[in-house]
């Protein structure tokens, strides 16, 4: 799940600053890829996140903690998704109800073609909710990224090397460890639905400490996607930023405009 995994590059480069707000500068690259890097600006404040993609400048995200609830907006088609914590409950239900009948259909098959079957399995869905979980080893130091002294890590999934991860203590970022708590609470709020977000936010329970400031992701043994914090500042951010505009109507998901 393309989607899924790049969303989860993004959470877990974000941080938050309580009394000032944080904004953050990232780019995103695929690598070996024709299409140059793009850049997306996050914002931060309190309890809620805002994600302006540099590759579609219509479309932004918002997570607002105080109401838990996580919006898509589209500017040019003058609408907005909500979604609640219960609706991705809801959504990893069908998914697992899917992932039945798939699994009783190819108990099924001829050993060969099951076995295709569960690699493209994997393949198709590598950060849904019964994914097993990423875990991180750290290989020595990272050297500097944008001036910041790094960690460096490997991620692994069923001895599968799926990302290198250079991370940075929050000191150097001029923020505390309480200061990135939405972050968590974010990527708490899509577990049921992508597990292994919550560790791409940095979490020592699996073995990655600090603040990812690069990550260099791997598809099928390959670096694949780059991910690269470019600017961190404190700033106040208006309440403007976390709000639906007006005028846009609601749509629900999964039906058209």
């Amino acid at each position: 799940m393309k989607t899924t995994f790049r969303f989860s590059a993004l959470v877990f480069a974000l941080a938050l600053s309580a009394r000032a707000g944080v904004t953050f500068v990232q780019s995103m690259q695929e690598i070996g890829g024709q299409k140059p890097a793009t850049n997306n600006t996050i914002h931060l404040e309190k309890d809620r996140v805002r994600i302006d993609m540099g590759s579609n400048p219509d479309t932004y995200m918002i997570y607002r903690g105080d109401k838990k609830v996580f919006y898509t907006v589209n500017l040019k088609e003058k609408s907005y998704m909500e979604m609640t914590e219960q609706d991705f409950k809801d959504m990893a239900a069908k998914m697992d109800d899917a992932m039945k009948k798939m699994n009783e259909s190819m108990a099924k098959m001829p050993p060969e073609q099951r076995k295709s079957m569960e690699a493209m399995m994997a393949k198709m869905m590598p950060g849904g909710a019964k994914a097993p979980k990423i875990t991180y080893k750290k290989v020595g130091s990272g050297g500097t990224v944008n001036g910041w002294s790094t960690d460096k890590y490997e991620g692994s999934q069923e001895g599968a090397k799926r990302s290198e991860i250079w991370t940075t203590s929050p000191k150097s970022l001029d923020l505390n460890e309480s200061d990135f708590q939405v972050l968590k609470d974010m990527a708490k709020f899509f577990e049921k639905f992508a597990q292994n977000m919550q560790g791409m936010v940095g979490d020592k329970s699996n073995g990655l400490d600090g603040i990812p400031v690069k990550t260099v992701s791997y598809k099928d043994g390959q670096p694949h996607f780059q991910t690269e914090v470019k600017e961190v500042k404190k700033e106040s951010q208006p309440a403007s930023l976390f709000e639906i505009p007006a005028g846009l109507t609601q749509r629900k998901m999964g039906k058209p405009q």
